[in-house]
Parts: structure tokens; sequence; C-alpha cells
């Protein structure tokens, strides 16, 4: 049995709700809302332009990915990771980003490693302009052609979704200006790893960075 096309109005709310999402989520991992600080869904709809419904339908999609929380008294609060979620994310990631960067080296082309020298220098071009959130995309960029030069599906959904969770503590990651410099530093070692076709110093370049990382992220969280 052929089901119901959806109409044009509920076409419409679906669309909305989408770009809300991708714009709050935007705000969040963008650092405008602070991790912890509490939101009001009449002042988002009232800034937003939006009725309630799509709001919260918004809201509920970004509950389940982890960046915000509904708290008991129908608040609503920016998520923010703990000790035990960073250690969780980071140890598992490096394990796995590391195998995907020692795979890498040993199935790369060469014209796949000269594709990774671009994202590297656009990366260097970000990190010259200071600016975090391109920094950020173009390190996403980095990381995830090797993880594609890999050559190993399984392998790349997994990645994939450690870096979805890694991306709710961008928004802590604002709070390390100086981290960018020794980020784009062993960014440099990874390439040069690379293009030395030395597949067991990728590897153990890729895990530093991210305990790197982990270990500069959790003491922002203790403060």
């Amino acid at each position: 049995m052929i089901g119901r096309r959806p109409s044009r109005i509920e076409k419409r709310f679906r669309s909305l709700r989408r770009l809300l999402t991708e714009e709050l989520r935007e705000a969040v991992v963008a650092g405008k809302f602070a991790p912890g600080e509490r939101l009001s869904e009449e002042k988002l709809a009232s800034s937003l332009n939006v009725g309630r419904v799509p709001l919260r339908e918004a809201l509920r999609r970004l509950e389940a990915e982890g960046y915000i929380t509904f708290l008991s008294n129908n608040e609503i609060a920016v998520s923010k990771p703990t000790i035990e979620d960073v250690q969780d994310y980071y140890s598992i990631a490096s394990v796995l980003e590391g195998l995907a960067a020692r795979l890498a080296v040993e199935r790369g082309q060469p014209e796949e490693i000269s594709r990774l020298r671009e994202l590297h220098q656009l990366l260097r071009e970000t990190y010259k302009e200071k600016e975090p959130e391109r920094y950020f995309e173009a390190n996403s960029s980095f990381h995830r052609f090797i993880a594609e030069m890999a050559r190993n599906e399984r392998l790349l959904r997994l990645i994939d979704q450690m870096r979805r969770e890694i991306q709710k503590t961008r928004i802590l990651a604002l709070h390390l200006p100086q981290r960018l410099d020794y980020s784009m530093q062993e960014h440099d070692q990874i390439l040069d790893a690379f293009l030395k076709r030395n597949p067991e110093l990728a590897e153990a370049t890729v895990v530093k960075h991210l305990q790197n990382q982990m270990e500069a992220l959790i003491k922002v969280l203790h403060g």
C-alpha cells in the first residue's frame, strides 16, 4: 500500500524545522550560547520569528543530539559536556582515527596525498586568520579525508559517529585560544608523517593530537 504523500503545509513545516535545527545547532557550536546557559522558548521564538511548535520540534531534535537539555521545570539549558563525556569521546576517537591514519598512509594514492596537502593549507590559512569557526570546519575536512583514504566504510561510519559526538565539545574549545597554535603544529606533524609515508608515525601523531585536545578540554572543565 502506497503511503499518503505529505501536503505542502507538512513539507513547509519539515523544512522550517530542519532550518531551525541547523541554525540553533550552529549557534551552540559557535559559542553564541554558553555551556549551561538557560534558554527561553518564548524569547527564541520571538527572536527567530517562528511559532512555538516548529521551534519545540527543533529543540527536541537538538536534545536527541546532545546539544541541549530539557530540565524538569520545563526550562531549556545548553548542554555542558562532562569530564567523563570528553574522556569517552576522545579515547574512542583516538583509537579509530589512529587506525584510519595508518591505513590511509598504506593505501593512499599520490593524488590523495596532494589533496591532503591542499586541505592542510586551507587549515593553515584559517589558522592565520584566527577564525575558530572556519578552523573547526577545515579541521573536520582534513580529518575526514584521512578517514576516507583508509578505504574502510565501517571504520568511516564509526569515525563519523564519534566526530558528531566530539562536535559537542567545540563550545569548550572556544575557551582555548592558545590551543589553536598547538593544534596547528600537530597537524603539521600529521601531514609530515603522510609525506614520509610512515604508517606508524601517522597513527602515533593522530593519537597524540586527539589526546592533547582531550587533556586541554578537561582543564577547561576543571576550571
